[in-house]
């Protein structure tokens, strides 16, 4: 198998080829970046300058609303007492106590629950206070949960969801890292089994690597927002999730599901992430949050809900601007979400969501004197002005390479459309869930190539994503015990159908492009259809579950109006993936404060190839080498887990898993020389531990530690794009083999919390090409590793039920890198100002 024709000729940018040759390069056909005219700057400050006007104005109608209907000052004063011994401050514990109306609870709600809080909302038209009874009925719906430095209230639901799904966890937000950066990949900074290695803590969480769950990047990954789909084609780059555009003013929690345990599940091998939507209440809600921090970055969001009788609405906008710290990596964020439900007096409940946002940012200019690494002048910058580093890429035809001003202005609206509905009276024949999604996104791109006079200006329409899904949720086997000893875990029928189809529309140059205009066809896209059933059995006993379950994957490869044009075939995939799970719950006391979980799985992994790795399987005339005639199989593997769960109520939380992953057909996916192919064999084995605990009433403590280990086998193609020193590599790159965290919080009776915490992580072996694409003699490095040293302190001001907070990040200046190549920022501090009201 011979290396295809080095392709200089075809390599973009090189001379002063045109038309057809320049439009049908790798760079041409998969990837982008955008906005503006000339220089980013002058376009970002105009747009800073309204949007803060405007988020001004909104913080004053917020503000100002809010005194009109806010609650009489002894309910508040009543209400915060409480809070403040549950959780050391009101304004933790006022999102995270907020009642869930999730498909889950609405499984598991009787007549009477319902019945109760008609009347309750009754008496709160009618100007009556709940009783005590009332009280304290609700408060048998929550407990409490040690979650990492804070006690929190969790929804007996999400025991339930816990127990149903124990790979699981679940992060709180009002607890996620303080950092320049209110983005997705920063929340799941601190968390065991997670790898987050950014090029620049903000505005460049874009590519596989970004993100890992146990090894695995974005094309291994599912992220979900309350069980819809937001990945994309990944078409035009390579950008399968954009973490970016995943803003959290308006989350409650996210879940995080590591692995795959049960038929739920399908087409991911490193887990699944869950975004939860706040859920509005009875009382109208506001929160407010503006701050500042280092490198220019300033924010904004807000957030409303409010639920006066059946109907029920939320609104949130988020904006963040920041200069960066790396050469031209500018980043500006907007985001707009709404959300409106109603609930049918058929037991049924409708709800929509729209979901709009737009980013812009600028690429990270190469900022150095040379490539090698082991040149004096690798770690020299060009610009002074900025820290040494590499530089990004822009995919799609647009030069490869940024030059000072590059910049893509990208812009995404979401929409969907869910619907509940019980089935028999109080649900007991069962729910039936349908959803219905579809994305819509384009992105503009901008770059320069000043030596040969050129202009790549182009739009991609990158996203034209549809799919949804129905599901059928029947509890059994009742056991005849107490709802006490069982509402842990009420054993479920799931039967389920879902589909999703992954694709873009091609793309089009603008007038200023110094290429002859086009306007090309979409090139490949993917069709993804699924079954699956599954059911928990409980054997001898109810806190013993076993769950079988088999899901039914069926995927198509479709050949676009260009990709037909390059020859492109069309494929079908399909397979059964069984899984089999085992959960042993217990109580330790009568009291009930204390519980042991024990699960056991065992799941065949199928993923089929996402569109960007079809396209370059196929593709003859560009790719690095031919491996159009090599067989394209799906990666098929078996995942086996374990874990246990300990926890004493609100003092004690111990959480350990082990899992070890093997996977046939593993596909090798290059995006420096543009390559997928399959190679023999991937495992992955590795350990996660956490602790958590509750010292005394001041202090908390928490640790976690990840450990991994992979190798890889059978590598057809390695002797062609690694250098000869470095062939016998055989794990995957970029993967820490030890990781930890360590935290400290201390809080005052004033409610004053001050939080430290410590990050290490190991060395690691990557693949480096010394920013070159097209580059045939990858080096194997070391990337060492770190430890990294971050304050945080909270204070309420509960006279005006808010809170100020600050944070300290990388407090002792320590140099290292998430990313190969891309230095991590020096010292970063910020402050922020939050209203809950």
């Amino acid at each position: 198998m011979k290396p295809e024709k080095k392709k200089n000729s075809t390599r973009p940018i090189q001379s002063g080829n045109k038309g057809k040759v320049i439009m049908n390069s790798p760079q041409n056909k998969k990837s982008a970046p955008g906005h503006s005219y000339h220089p980013i700057l002058r376009s970002r400050s105009e747009n800073h300058s309204s949007f803060l006007i405007i988020s001004t104005v909104v913080s004053i109608l917020f503000f100002s609303f809010s005194l009109a209907v806010a609650s009489t000052p002894e309910l508040t004063s009543q209400n915060a007492s409480s809070e403040n011994t549950a959780c050391g401050s009101p304004l933790v514990c006022s999102s995270t106590k907020t009642e869930v109306e999730s498909f889950e609870q609405l499984s598991q709600s009787a007549p009477q629950d319902r019945a109760r809080v008609s009347d309750n909302q009754q008496k709160e038209k009618s100007g009556e206070k709940q009783t005590d009874q009332d009280q304290g009925q609700e408060k048998e719906k929550k407990t409490q949960k040690l979650f990492q430095l804070e006690p929190v209230y969790v929804e007996v639901v999400d025991r339930v969801r816990e127990n149903q799904q124990p790979n699981m966890t679940v992060v709180q937000t009002d607890l996620f890292p303080l950092t320049i950066s209110n983005t997705l990949d920063t929340a799941l900074e601190r968390q065991p089994g997670v790898d987050v290695q950014r090029i620049q803590a903000i505005g460049t969480a874009l590519d596989d690597d970004s993100v890992r769950i146990r090894g695995f990047g974005a094309r291994r990954l599912l992220l979900l927002r309350d069980g819809r789909l937001l990945n994309s084609s990944g078409v035009a780059g390579g950008y399968f999730i954009d973490w970016t555009t995943v803003p959290l003013s308006s989350i409650a929690r996210i879940e995080v599901l590591k692995g795959i345990a049960d038929a739920r599940y399908g087409n991911a091998l490193g887990g699944i992430i869950n975004l939860i939507p706040k859920r509005p209440g009875s009382d109208p809600s506001f929160d407010l949050k503006s701050g500042v921090a280092s490198f220019g970055t300033t924010s904004f969001n807000a957030f409303h809900s409010w639920k006066p009788g059946a109907a029920d609405y939320s609104l949130s906008t988020s904006f963040q601007d920041s200069n960066g710290y790396l050469r031209n990596g500018s980043f500006n964020l907007k985001n707009l979400e709404f959300r409106f439900g109603y609930d049918l007096p058929w037991e049924g409940r409708l709800s929509t969501d729209l979901s709009y946002s737009r980013v812009k940012k600028g690429f990270v200019v190469f900022n150095r004197l040379s490539r090698n690494p082991q040149s004096p002048d690798y770690e020299v910058a060009a610009d002074n002005k900025y820290p040494a580093s590499d530089g990004e890429y822009m995919y799609g035809g647009m030069g490869a390479y940024p030059e000072p001003g590059a910049w893509w202005s990208k812009e995404r609206l979401l929409l969907g459309f869910n619907y509940d509905q019980q089935l028999g009276p109080g649900g007991s024949l069962g729910l039936v869930r349908l959803n219905v999604w579809k994305n819509y996104g384009n992105r503009e791109a901008y770059n320069t190539r000043t030596a040969l006079n050129r202009v790549f200006h182009k739009k991609f329409y990158d996203d034209r994503s549809w799919g949804g899904g129905l599901e059928y949720r029947l509890p059994v086997f009742s056991s005849g015990k107490t709802s006490a000893e069982t509402s842990q875990f009420q054993p479920v029928l799931l039967f389920g159908l879902d589909y999703a189809h992954l694709k873009d529309d091609g793309d089009t140059n603008y007038p200023d492009d110094f290429r002859a205009p086009f306007r090309n066809g979409y090139y490949v896209a993917s069709k993804l259809a699924n079954a699956y059933v599954q059911v928990d059995v409980p054997v001898f006993r109810p806190e013993l579950v076993l769950t079988p379950g088999v899901r039914f994957m069926s995927y198509r490869g479709v050949s676009g109006p260009s990709g037909i044009a390059e020859g492109i075939p069309n494929i079908s995939l399909s397979g059964l993936s069984p899984s089999l799970k085992l959960t042993f719950h217990t109580y330790e006391n009568v009291a009930r404060t204390q519980t042991s979980l024990v699960y056991l799985s065992l799941a065949r992994a199928l993923r089929f190839p996402t569109p960007p790795e079809f396209y370059w399987h196929y593709d003859a005339d560009d790719a690095g080498v031919d491996t159009s005639f090599l067989p394209f199989r799906a990666e098929d593997g078996l995942m086996l887990q374990a874990g246990w769960k300990y926890e004493i109520e609100a003092r004690t939380r111990v959480e350990i898993a082990a899992y070890h992953y093997s996977i046939k057909n593993y596909i090798q996916f290059d995006l420096i020389n543009f390559i997928s192919y399959n190679i023999g064999k991937a495992r992955v084995t590795g350990a996660e531990v956490e602790v958590a605990r509750q010292l005394s009433r001041s202090h908390s403590l928490f640790a976690n530690l990840t450990v991994i280990n992979s190798r890889t086998e059978d590598d057809p193609l390695l002797e062609l794009f690694v250098r000869p020193e470095d062939r016998d590599f055989n794990r995957i790159p970029g993967l820490p083999a030890v990781k930890g965290n360590l935290g400290w919080r201390w809080r005052t009776p004033g409610g004053l919390r001050l939080g430290g915490f410590l990050q290490a992580v190991g060395p690691q072996k990557v693949l480096y090409n010394r920013n070159l694409l097209w580059n045939d003699q990858l080096e194997v490095v070391e990337q060492k590793g770190y430890l990294r040293f971050d304050i945080e302190a909270t204070y309420p001001l509960t006279k005006f039920r808010a809170e100020i907070s600050g944070f300290v990040h990388n407090l002792f200046n320590a140099r290292y890198q998430e990313r190969f190549g891309f230095p991590a920022a020096g010292r970063s501090a910020g402050l922020s100002l939050r209203f809950n009201l």
